[in-house]
């Protein structure tokens, strides 16, 4: 019995492998900071550049068709720092192609065909979360990943190889009115002018508000991507759902958001890069009136440098203005963050690196893997992370 069973599954593994591809990946950043110091004591902590724990391992699996028209993409978690065990990718869904030109999916997405992002610098260390509001990755546009409505039923359709549409409808598994359901629908578009620039836009319902954003990239000049984008978000009837001034910061309702963002490639070893943002918010409902919230902008500017034999510099200063609701500065103040690093390719798929990073007024770095101690939010919070990546 036993060997029937064997060779049974022999014989589907040789079919399968006949009439299918399935590939195995994965891709990995942790970091540890031996020594950190959060404003008050010197302190260790340990986690992914982006917070949340610390993914030390994964595994990505996709299937595709021989004929390339039907497949599935799932993946595999696992904090190596925790208890919690295996945990849910960023994706799982299964997809046909009944044309050449339309792909249809369902499941869980993490389709970012159509967001904008600009990179570089202390994105790759230990993130500044103080010192943004708007990541690096999205920053002229987002996609169907974290943040938003990233489960449902997708469809995608190339017409040209210039153009591409999406158009994803929030169905689950949950039983809901299609009235509700299609108010959270959301599609976009990007088209190519080939070596002249890529125009995107894109529709995101949300019940009933709404947003809509749109980016234009610059393709013309050799060695040179430049980026502009525009979010507006719109809340019917300018409803303001925070009632108190305990929200001053991110919380208040943003109205408008417009980015612009570069990155020159001077010589081989040489790439420079910046970016800014610029936010407007809806004003404030506190207890007794309405007050309007303040302007802020972002900024940065980033350089790498190829050293050779492996080695790669980087170093970036970020800037993000201070909280004020009707003129006055609120319990907050503005950021200032910095960092370099230097990283040494190890293989041909992973390196180890090392960097310095800053951050002024209780700066928390990483969505509070480094933080400022209670009462210390005006004092210089710092890290040396030491960071390890591998791909598969």
């Amino acid at each position: 019995m036993k060997k029937t069973l064997i060779a049974a599954a022999a014989a589907v593994a040789l079919t399968a492998s006949a009439t299918a591809e399935i590939t195995f990946g994965a891709w990995l950043r942790a970091l540890a900071a031996p020594v950190a110091s959060d404003g008050k004591d010197t302190v260790t902590s340990a986690g992914n550049s982006w917070g949340y724990g610390a993914r030390t391992a994964r595994l990505n699996v996709s299937a595709v068709a021989e004929d390339g028209n039907a497949g599935f993409n799932m993946g595999l978690y696992n904090d190596g720092f925790s208890n919690s065990g295996l945990g849910q990718g960023d994706e799982a869904n299964l997809w046909v192609k009944p044309h050449e030109m339309v792909k249809v999916s369902l499941g869980r997405f993490d389709n970012n065909t159509l967001r904008g992002d600009l990179c570089y610098g202390s994105w790759n260390w230990l993130r500044p979360t103080s010192s943004w509001i708007a990541e690096d990755e999205g920053l002229f546009m987002t996609g169907i990943t974290d943040g938003s409505t990233r489960n449902g039923f997708l469809v995608e359709v190339t017409p040209t190889e210039e153009l591409y549409i999406q158009a994803l409808a929030p169905i689950t598994t949950t039983q809901e009115k299609a009235e509700d359901t299609y108010k959270k629908i959301r599609g976009g578009f990007a088209y190519t002018i080939p070596e002249t620039a890529k125009i995107k836009a894109q529709y995101i319902g949300a019940g009933d508000d709404s947003k809509i954003e749109a980016e234009v990239d610059v393709l013309a000049i050799e060695n040179l991507f430049l980026g502009v984008g525009f979010q507006y978000n719109n809340l019917k009837d300018g409803e303001i759902r925070q009632a108190t001034a305990a929200t001053a910061g991110n919380a208040f309702l943003q109205k408008m958001k417009i980015a612009l963002g570069g990155s020159y490639k001077v010589n081989d070893q040489l790439k420079v890069s910046f970016s800014g943002a610029f936010f407007t918010y809806y004003d404030a409902d506190y207890v007794i009136t309405s007050v309007p919230v303040d302007p802020r902008f972002q900024a940065g500017v980033g350089v790498d440098y190829d050293l050779g034999d492996g080695l790669a510099l980087s170093a970036d200063v970020r800037y993000l203005s201070a909280i004020k609701v009707d003129g006055t500065e609120a319990d907050n103040t503005d950021h200032i963050a910095f960092s370099a690093g230097v990283t040494k390719s190890v293989s041909s798929n992973g390196y180890i690196g090392v960097a310095f990073q800053g951050q002024t007024n209780g700066g928390t770095f990483a969505n509070n893997v480094i933080t400022a101690a209670a009462g210390k939010e005006d004092k210089l919070t710092w890290a040396i992370p030491v960071a390890i990546s591998v791909w598969f």
